[in-house]
């Protein structure tokens, strides 16, 4: 199936479906008649084998209380071994009910109120909130931004920050949300090596680790140096953005030492009490076995790096001196309009002016971000023509 036939296929038009992106812009916006370009998720169904299976299970099976169906562990071992070459044991293998609420519950299971917790900014924004929520310290420390508007580390400065502000826990993001980098082996290894060398616990949040559209290939931070880290580390990931199914809330948590994961399960048997949730862990299953689900997700990527090219090729033809950075990762484009619109007026002229709801860049670490916006591409070409024209029309060069 082509990109067009794909969009044609799935995309759905989402107001008045409860969407949180497309019917919650009251929530964060002055006005609810914007173009939603904000939350991550996508504007597509989700593969119709993956449906069958939801949909097969509740036919067939009584919705009582249930034990974790070794089928679905082993659709996740086996495609983390087949498609990112990573080697799981279904001992390590516990869960969450979504990426956050895991990171939340490690924070809670690993750290002391007041302890200092460390992430690169620009960075998603929900960890500085979960780690308020935790009354934890989060500790950004700030990416530098290269000529050619990749995001590289600063290793030294990541080491003194660490020593300086006594850090118990390093939230690491692969691929990076917002600014789309795939983080390879060499650099997370430095990382890595930083946290071993000071006793800091990594939390390695992989929920966008199928969503690969450029060159670098998606490594886990299992896998580094052979696993060399793995002992001091908790890894997170689900099916969620991979293929469209956020509310059904359910994460992987991968944790290889024994002692760490009992810790983690203790905690979570305080706070959360109950079995399995079979339809999640039937959708997984589907997703992470049909060929047919595989098939989808690939041609999903092509459609967003369509979107992609397109809303690069125009802008930058039209305003040259935009700073737009690589998205070798996510669906999620990272432009900076410093060079055309004041920070101050970045909400009027994206709302007011261009209609257009998006992440504003302060979301992602505060106001070094105010001329940055987070476009979300998973959507029809359609909507990012709009979208890029709208832009064009409304910011002068």
């Amino acid at each position: 199936m082509n990109t067009t036939n794909f969009t044609k296929t799935y995309y759905i038009n989402r107001r008045g479906t409860h969407s949180r992106k497309w019917d919650g812009e009251h929530l964060k916006f002055s006005r609810t008649d914007l173009l939603p370009l904000w939350v991550a998720d996508m504007d597509f169904m989700t593969p119709p084998c993956l449906q069958e299976a939801i949909a097969n299970y509740v036919k067939t099976t009584p919705l009582g209380y249930t034990m974790t169906n070794p089928n679905y562990l082993d659709a996740v071992i086996n495609w983390y071994k087949c498609r990112h070459n990573c080697n799981l044991s279904k001992d390590w293998l516990t869960s969450a009910p979504n990426v956050i609420t895991g990171i939340m519950w490690s924070i809670g299971a690993f750290t002391k109120p007041n302890d200092a917790i460390a992430v690169l900014s620009p960075v998603y924004g929900a960890f500085d909130t979960s780690t308020s929520d935790a009354q934890r310290h989060i500790v950004p420390i700030a990416m530098r931004r290269t000529t050619d508007n990749r995001y590289t580390v600063d290793y030294d400065a990541f080491e003194s920050t660490i020593i300086q502000q006594d850090v118990k826990l390093f939230i690491h993001c692969n691929p990076h949300n917002p600014v789309g980098h795939v983080w390879t082996e060499a650099e997370m290894a430095q990382l890595f090596s930083i946290c071993k060398r000071h006793d800091v616990l990594i939390i390695s949040d992989e929920i966008h680790q199928d969503l690969i559209t450029g060159p670098i290939p998606f490594r886990s931070a299992l896998s580094v140096s052979n696993g060399a880290y793995a002992d001091n580390m908790i890894t997170m990931s689900s099916v969620s953005k991979s293929f469209n199914m956020a509310s059904l809330h359910h994460a992987e948590v991968i944790i290889p030492n024994d002692e760490l994961r009992s810790q983690y399960n203790t905690y979570k048997a305080l706070v959360y009490h109950t079995d399995s949730d079979v339809i999640a862990e039937a959708a997984i299953t589907a997703a992470y076995t049909y060929p047919e689900a595989e098939t989808w997700l690939n041609t999903a990527l092509t459609v967003i790096r369509e979107n992609y090219e397109y809303l690069c090729r125009e802008l930058l033809s039209a305003l040259p001196k935009l700073r737009i950075s690589p998205m070798n990762g996510t669906y999620l484009a990272w432009i900076d309009f410093g060079a055309y619109v004041m920070a101050d007026d970045m909400h009027d002229v994206f709302e007011n002016q261009c209609r257009i709801a998006p992440s504003f860049g302060e979301w992602f670490g505060g106001e070094s971000y105010a001329t940055f916006v987070r476009l979300n591409l998973a959507t029809s070409l359609t909507n990012i023509k709009v979208a890029t024209h709208s832009i064009i029309e409304h910011i002068q060069p």
